[in-house]
C-alpha cells in the first residue's frame, strides 16, 4: 500500500514546490524573529506567518481529505506533525520539515528527467505557483525593510507592521493609493524595487488569468484551436496584460513624484 499511497499523496509538482518554498521561508522567519532587534520589523514576519500558516493549514486540510486512508495519514504518514507545523504558534513550523523531506525523497525517486518532464507539462500550474510564492516574498521582505528604512525619519509615515504591509501590497497590485510612503532615500530605493517587482508578477498573473480564461471559453464554445493559434492569443493576453501594468507604473510614478513635490513644499 505504501508506494500506491505515496504516489497518491504527491499533489501536483506546482503545488508541491509551492508549500515546500513556503514551509522553508516560515522556518527562516523563526530565525529573522529571533535575530531581529527592530520591534515593528520583528512584527512584519510574525504577522506574515499568521498568513502562512494559514496555507499550510489548508495544505493539511486537503492532504487529510483527499488522502485514500485518512488515518493512514494522519498516524502512519505523521500527518499530526502538518497539524502541528500549521498552527501559528513560534517554532510550530520546524515540524514542517518532516513533509520537505518526504517530498524531496518522492521527487527524487520520480528522477530529475521525469520531474523536468513533469514541470513542462504543468507549467502553467508551476508558474502560477511560483508567482504566488514571489508575491509572498515581495510582500514580506518589502514590508520588513521598509519600517526598518523609515523608522529613523521623523516625517515618516510608515510607522507600524500593518503600514508597512499595506503600503507594500498596494504597490505591488500597482493600485498605489499614495495614503502612506516612504520619505527616506533608502526608503525610495526600497519602493523602487517594489514598484518593478509588482508591476513583473502581476504582468505574469493577469496574463496567466486571461489565457485560462480564454481556454475555458473555447472549451464552452465547443470550438478548437490549433497551437500556433494558442500560442499567439497567449503572447497577445500577455502584452496586453504588460500594457496595462506600464500604465499603472506610469501612474505610481506620478503619485511618488506629487508626494515628493509635497514634501518639498513643505
Amino acid at each position: 500500500m505504501d508506494q500506491t499511497y505515496e504516489a497518491q499523496q504527491l499533489k501536483g509538482l506546482g503545488y508541491e514546490f509551492f508549500i515546500v518554498l513556503i514551509t522553508l521561508l516560515a522556518i527562516i522567519n523563526l530565525l529573522l524573529m529571533w535575530f531581529t532587534p527592530n520591534t515593528e520589523m520583528d512584527q512584519v514576519v510574525y504577522l506574515i506567518n499568521i498568513v502562512i500558516s494559514l496555507v499550510l493549514m489548508f495544505d493539511f486540510g486537503y492532504r487529510l481529505i483527499s488522502s485514500p486512508s485518512k488515518r493512514y495519514y494522519f498516524f502512519k504518514d505523521y500527518g499530526w506533525l502538518d497539524l502541528l507545523g500549521s498552527l501559528p504558534i513560534i517554532g510550530m513550523q520546524v515540524f514542517r520539515l518532516f513533509r520537505v523531506i518526504r517530498v524531496i525523497r518522492l521527487l527524487r525517486q520520480m528522477g530529475s528527467g521525469n520531474v523536468s518532464r513533469e514541470f513542462l507539462h504543468q507549467r502553467a500550474q508551476s508558474t502560477l505557483a511560483t508567482v504566488a510564492f514571489l508575491v509572498v516574498l515581495v510582500l514580506q521582505f518589502g514590508s520588513y525593510f521598509v519600517v526598518g528604512a523609515e523608522e529613523v525619519s521623523p516625517d515618516a509615515n510608515i510607522t507600524s507592521p500593518f503600514d508597512a504591509i499595506w503600503w507594500t501590497f498596494v504597490t505591488i497590485t500597482t493600485v498605489g493609493f499614495g495614503d502612506q510612503y516612504p520619505v527616506t532615500d533608502l526608503g525610495r530605493v526600497i519602493g523602487i524595487f517594489v514598484i518593478i517587482t509588482g508591476v513583473i508578477l502581476f504582468s505574469v498573473l493577469t496574463g496567466f488569468i486571461a489565457t485560462k480564461f480564454q481556454s475555458v471559453n473555447k472549451i464552452n464554445d465547443g470550438g478548437s484551436q490549433s497551437p500556433e493559434a494558442t500560442e499567439l492569443a497567449s503572447i497577445r493576453n500577455l502584452l496586453e496584460s504588460q500594457a496595462q501594468s506600464l500604465h499603472n507604473l506610469e501612474a505610481q510614478i506620478n503619485r511618488m513624484q506629487a508626494q515628493l513635490d509635497r514634501i518639498d513644499r513643505s
